[in-house]
């Protein structure tokens, strides 16, 4: 996976604005930044990122959904312990690190499960 030039963000919500804003019909993101990519971890050889934040908030932005590139996978950095009030439905959420998974595509992926 290429990472010169992309910047990693979590999609919250895809929208269209509602008519009385106008005859606006490209659909929008609501998405939450992560920092551009840090060097490799030592051990895994894997890009590191961390949630990005302004003023102690995460930063976030509404964009076009035709600017978002694909889809990627992070695996939360768990550090020396696990937490264990980290589930499946929480760790995205509550973890502020993380690494880009460059062993997975799920492009190709998504190809294979499908034929």
């Amino acid at each position: 996976m290429e990472a010169v030039g992309a910047q990693v963000a979590q999609v919250c919500v895809i929208f269209t604005l509602p008519c009385q804003f106008g005859t606006y019909s490209r659909a929008l993101a609501y998405i939450e930044w992560f920092t551009p990519f840090r060097e490799p971890d030592p051990f895994s050889g894997l890009l590191q990122v961390s949630r990005s934040t302004r003023r102690l908030h995460r930063n976030a932005a509404v964009i076009h959904v035709d600017e978002i590139l694909r889809p990627c996978h992070l695996i939360p950095r768990m550090g020396q312990s696990i937490n264990l009030g980290w589930t499946s439905a929480n760790a995205y959420e509550l973890a502020t690190d993380f690494y880009l998974n460059t062993f997975i595509d799920l492009d190709t992926f998504c190809i294979s499960a499908i034929t």
